[in-house]
């Protein structure tokens, strides 16, 4: 690991330093949470329309205020205790700066990375009711779009080779989380992380064309 010279330049504010797509993103989550607790009735709003819920074949889901497709995406914005959503903020935010910064910095670089987080969530989202099809499932959290930005910030470190070091171990991770719950239930979404993931593996280099072209 590279140590930065020390010189006599001034440091960048922090957040001067941390890319708009991501700042936007992090704001948004983090102010999502603080609804729960400053505005409760509209935190309860923003849950019960953002929650991903899934239930058994013939067992009537609970409705939705934004319907039952819109929590594929806003599950993001609901999480499960403030310990949840600063892991997950601090990996966005880690693993953000390298894909954001890879991409153009202007509107268009934060239009893509917003469009790529968005299908990365979805993916996610999707691959968890798939897993969980025959059960009751109650999904929230950024982890599933944060998953897609591990990938994509192996990307960025070093192609093809440095998107695998960084995809497969986590991959192999929450495949053991899923397997441990066949045993002992286990409150991670490891199918949504794995769905994340590879889309965020598949769908970087095209993100990186729409961003420069």
């Amino acid at each position: 690991m590279s140590v930065p010279h020390r010189d006599s330049q001034p440091r960048e504010p922090i957040f001067n330093s941390i890319p708009r797509a991501v700042l936007i993103l992090a704001l948004a989550i983090l102010g999502a949470e603080l609804l729960r607790w400053l505005v409760p009735p509209l935190g309860q709003f923003v849950y019960e329309a953002s929650v991903l819920i899934n239930v058994p074949p013939g067992t009537p889901a609970p409705a939705q205020p934004l319907g039952p497709w819109a929590p594929y995406l806003l599950h993001i914005f609901v999480h499960f205790g403030w310990l949840h959503i600063i892991m997950n903020l601090v990996v966005l935010v880690s693993a953000g700066r390298l894909v954001a910064g890879a991409l153009a910095q202007d509107w268009r670089g934060t239009a893509v990375f917003l469009g790529f987080f968005a299908a990365c969530s979805i993916a996610g989202g999707i691959s968890q009711v798939i897993a969980d099809s025959n059960s009751f499932l109650t999904l929230g959290g950024a982890s599933t779009g944060v998953s897609g930005l591990i990938a994509a910030a192996g990307w960025v470190r070093g192609g093809q080779g440095g998107m695998l070091r960084l995809t497969l171990p986590w991959i192999a991770i929450n495949l053991l989380i899923g397997l441990l719950g066949i045993a002992v239930p286990i409150p991670i979404g490891w199918a949504a992380h794995i769905g994340g993931a590879i889309a965020g593996a598949g769908l970087f280099p095209l993100a990186l064309y729409l961003a420069r072209r």
